[in-house]
């Protein structure tokens, strides 16, 4: 049976090293000032998160997870918001290039039925895009009179 006064002497070495190392840590943490922090002090967020850790760490990650992503290309370039537009759809082009499509699209002949739906169906989409671009329009302009006066 091993008792306290049979132990070997590294057993009381570890002791006084591990005592003083607490003591060194709560003298670099100041923990002895601890008591004297008001109550009312609270910390919101203990835990850090993605962003946080990559600006310490200095880290831009290479594998983005699904929700973290890098703004488009022409984002720095835009004036204006990208969710302002008075178009609905500004990847077809300026105006007069999407009359122009509209010109090719009505020059093309149809060999078949199903070719002549499909022509239909983008005559429409022509259409309703107008149409929604009409009512940004007016919206746009409803907005610009209400922050005037």
């Amino acid at each position: 049976m091993a008792t306290i006064d049979k132990l070997d002497l590294s057993v009381y070495n570890l002791y006084a090293i591990r005592t003083k190392m607490v003591e060194q840590i709560n003298q670099q943490l100041q923990l002895d000032k601890a008591a004297s922090i008001p109550p009312q002090t609270m910390i919101i967020g203990n835990y850090p998160k993605l962003d946080e850790i990559d600006i310490l760490m200095g880290i831009v990650p290479v594998n983005a997870p699904w929700a973290y992503f890098y703004p488009p290309k022409l984002y720095r370039r835009q004036r204006r918001s990208p969710f302002a537009f008075f178009r609905v759809a500004p990847s077809l082009g300026s105006l007069e290039e999407q009359e122009q499509g509209e010109a090719l699209l009505d020059s093309i002949e149809c060999a078949t039925p199903e070719e002549e739906k499909e022509k239909a169906a983008i005559k429409g989409c022509f259409k309703q895009i107008g149409q929604i671009n009409q009512w940004l329009g007016y919206i746009i302009g409803r907005v610009g009179q209400f922050l005037q006066g």
